[in-house]
């Protein structure tokens, strides 16, 4: 698979830098980066989440989404809302009472995310703001600026094929991204080219890196 994915080290960077910055709407964008890596939604579907639907998927135990918002519009996704991401989600909650005090709420619902159109009326935050957000992000963490919020839905897929300890890692990352076919899975069956490194690494004990022995063995080649 290209890498369109945030590996480890590059999800704990993004993260640290939002973090460090004090300032509502960077506490608003660290929880809604951290609720989007957690659960790999479609940044289309999440950002169309109001405040109700996430207090009863906080009351619940699952977040639920209407197959209206979901791709294809077939059936409904489901999130199970872990430890981690209850934090961000109850965040997000008291985030949106806070930061939109004051506003008339659209007819669909309380955003769980509030921004504001062009005519200065707020809303959601918009798809394009979200992208814009999180390049800023990326940019300020010195990670790859092509970045988009569909990176993190990859990212989810990533992280369950590594930390998963069951038999069918595969088919885990299946039903937690909502893919109705396995095939569509596959492709986090593949491995970038640093991890298949990495790990050679590990299991052969190399020292040296294999960009760093092309180099040599053409030096002396020639």
């Amino acid at each position: 698979m290209q890498k369109r994915y945030l590996t480890e080290l590059e999800q704990s960077r993004l993260m640290l830098g939002v973090s460090k910055v004090n300032d509502p709407l960077a506490q608003r964008d660290y929880h809604w980066i951290g609720a989007l890596i957690l659960t790999g939604m479609r940044i289309q579907e999440f950002s169309r989440l109001t405040v109700p639907m996430v207090q009863q998927a906080l009351a619940l135990g699952w977040l639920v989404s209407p197959k209206e918002y979901c791709k294809g519009g077939r059936r409904c996704n489901e999130y199970l809302v872990t430890a981690r991401l209850r934090t961000h989600l109850e965040a997000l909650v008291k985030l949106s009472n806070e930061l939109g005090a004051g506003c008339v709420v659209p007819a669909e619902g309380q955003p769980l995310v509030w921004g504001r159109d062009v005519a200065g009326i707020a809303g959601a935050l918009s798809v394009r703001s979200y992208e814009a957000r999180l390049k800023q992000w990326a940019v300020h963490a010195q990670l790859d600026a092509r970045i988009s919020p569909h990176w993190l839905r990859h990212t989810r897929g990533m992280n369950i094929m590594r930390r998963s300890r069951g038999n069918n890692p595969l088919k885990v990352a299946q039903i937690a991204l909502n893919h109705s076919s396995l095939k569509s899975t596959g492709i986090y069956l593949d491995m970038s080219r640093e991890e298949f490194e990495r790990e050679l690494q590990l299991v052969d004990g190399g020292r040296v890196p294999k960009k760093v022995a092309r180099k040599v063995a053409q030096g002396v080649a020639a």
